[in-house]
């Protein structure tokens, strides 16, 4: 029996949910995000390392994170501790992919907070039925803070009134 996933298996709200894929596998990473965008995801982010995906959480509201277990510089756990160690990012879905089969493994990740996770190699198809269900039964909200902050950056008149400012200190 295959495995299938399609485009239509997936609400149209969820589309538009924002996705960041954290694996330091190159290949894998793009297969993944590629693979999400096919199927209709818009915003799918990519991260090569726990230290650019806490970057990207700095920059950029997410709905959804998937992360490796093994990380170069900051580990899938660490990253998951710092996300979870947020106020503002505390209840971020949180997917692990791991090569660790044994049972307590998994339960320590479920512990750490995953809210999902899935042992490789795996079909891209199972991948996009547990971002499905983890989008759908997420009550998280981007927070209102994050938002905003990202609508202030990108207002064009943030650069004229940083150059006012800098007139008037000349002055």
């Amino acid at each position: 029996m295959s495995l299938t996933f399609s485009s239509e298996d997936i609400p149209t709200a969820l589309k538009r949910k924002r996705i960041l894929m954290v694996t330091n596998t190159p290949s894998l990473r793009t297969l993944h995000a590629s693979f999400l965008r096919s199927k209709g995801f818009d915003y799918v982010f990519e991260a090569a390392d726990g230290m650019q995906a806490v970057d990207m959480l700095r920059i950029q509201p997410i709905d959804l994170i998937i992360a490796d277990w093994q990380l170069e510089e900051l580990s899938g756990s660490d990253l998951l501790h710092t996300v979870r160690g947020s106020v503002a990012m505390s209840e971020i879905p949180f997917m692990m992919l791991t090569t660790k089969k044994d049972l307590p493994s998994i339960e320590d990740s479920l512990i750490l907070g995953d809210t999902d996770y899935l042992i490789k190699p795996f079909k891209t198809a199972q991948l996009g039925m547990k971002i499905v269900m983890a989008l759908a039964t997420s009550t998280y909200k981007a927070p209102q803070v994050i938002r905003e902050e990202l609508r202030i950056r990108s207002m064009p008149m943030i650069p004229v009134l940083t150059e006012q400012v800098q007139y008037l200190k000349r002055a």
